[in-house]
This record gives C-alpha cells, sequence and structure tokens, in this order.
C-alpha cells in the first residue's frame, strides 16, 4: 500500500507555491520523486538528520534540476510505512539541510527541537 506524500494541510499552499516559479522540466522532475516516495523510503546519501527524535529530514535531489532539493521528513514514530511529509521545493544553494530544518521546525510546530545532523 502507497503512503502518502503531502504537506502538512495548514501549509499547503506555501509548498504549492513552491513548485509555480521553476521550470516545467524542475517540477516533473520533482513530481516523479514524490511518485517514488509514495513506494520507497529516500535514499539514506541525502538525508540531513534527525529532528525531535522523531522526524528523519532529507533534501532530497530532483531529476533533470540541479539546483533544487525537495525537502521531506519521514515521521518515524508512526508504523511503516513512515509518513512522508512534503515541506518544499529549496534551492540547492547555500544549505538546503538547514534551509529545510527551518522550515519542517515551523511546520510541525516545533519550538527549538533536538537535532542531529546526518553530516557533522
Amino acid at each position: 500500500m502507497p503512503r502518502a506524500v503531502e504537506p502538512v494541510p495548514k501549509y499547503r499552499f506555501e509548498v504549492l507555491e513552491d513548485f509555480e516559479a521553476p521550470s516545467t522540466k524542475c517540477v516533473t522532475g520533482a513530481d516523479l520523486s514524490l511518485e517514488k516516495l509514495e513506494d520507497h523510503d529516500p535514499d539514506p546519501q541525502e538525508r540531513c538528520g534527525l529532528l525531535a527524535d522523531r522526524y528523519e529530514l532529507y533534501a532530497l535531489a530532483v531529476p533533470n534540476c540541479a539546483h533544487l532539493a525537495l525537502v521531506v521528513s519521514l515521521d518515524t514514530a508512526q508504523h511503516r510505512p513512515w509518513p512522508c511529509i512534503l515541506h518544499g521545493l529549496l534551492s540547492r544553494r547555500g544549505q538546503p539541510c538547514e534551509t529545510g530544518r527551518k522550515r519542517a521546525m515551523k511546520h510541525l510546530n516545533l519550538i527549538n527541537p533536538s537535532w542531529e545532523p546526518a553530516h557533522a
């Protein structure tokens, strides 16, 4: 059974706005990645870290779109397949994991949560 891959309902429109500006090629690549997440966990190589001892955060490469990352988190406190929360399509410039972490904190309503980065 495929898992749901969707944003937190309160932030649906914010996340959808991320998909308005990129090229069709980038949006198509992001859509393919989202479909893959319905049946597969993200690649561990793209893991950002563990947020609040519960959410595994990832900044995934988008096929045919090197400048964007698809930021998602898996809620590991739930039963498998872990729900996948979409946080947005963010720039790879700078630190996509840090930008994604801040956005995930906002979306998940977390205040000063623990953070264990994957790559120290």
